[in-house]
């Protein structure tokens, strides 16, 4: 079969397109860590926060056990000790975009804050009923009460000494 023929078959036969899932993890997309940094900021004091605070909520918000025992946490039934808590890869990454896109503003490498660009945009995600419900419920419940004194205990596990 010539190569005319095959081209002129391929490019007018039938197509059809069915949707299927995507095969990338949440935590790797981009507009899914964007907007979780949007809203962990959006819900924080004074729309703003230092690495260590944007790390600990990006973390805990991943997975529904993360968020458990965050909450059992601000509840008493956990001490600062008996969490894990990591560094996400993919929050740097966010964070690059989302300054490259004019959402955030970082500060000498020690703090990112929302601009007005940002605040905006973090609203409309956070007054959508149907986009990132537990993820949204979580941040606003945990975000304003997260101190600076308790990230502290957390991420050096003063408790163990």
């Amino acid at each position: 079969m010539p190569l005319e023929t095959l081209l002129k078959s391929l490019l007018t036969g039938p197509f059809s397109f069915e949707a299927r899932p995507e095969p990338v993890a949440g935590d790797l997309r981009m507009s899914w860590g964007i907007a979780i940094l949007l809203l962990s900021l959006f819900y924080s004091r004074g729309k703003k926060g230092s690495f260590q605070r944007i790390q600990f909520l990006a973390h805990a918000v991943r997975l529904p056990e993360g968020r458990q025992d965050v909450r059992e946490l601000f509840e008493g039934r956990l001490r600062p000790a008996d969490l894990s808590v990591r560094v996400e890869p993919w929050l740097n990454r966010a964070v690059t975009f989302g300054h490259a896109l004019k959402l955030l503003s970082v500060d000498k490498g020690q703090s990112v804050s929302l601009t007005p660009r940002g605040a905006e945009i973090a609203n409309i995600i956070a007054n959508t009923p149907d986009v990132l419900t537990d993820e949204r419920t979580f941040l606003s419940q945990i975000a304003p009460r997260l101190t600076e004194n308790t990230l502290t205990k957390i991420w050096r596990m003063e408790d163990l000494l």
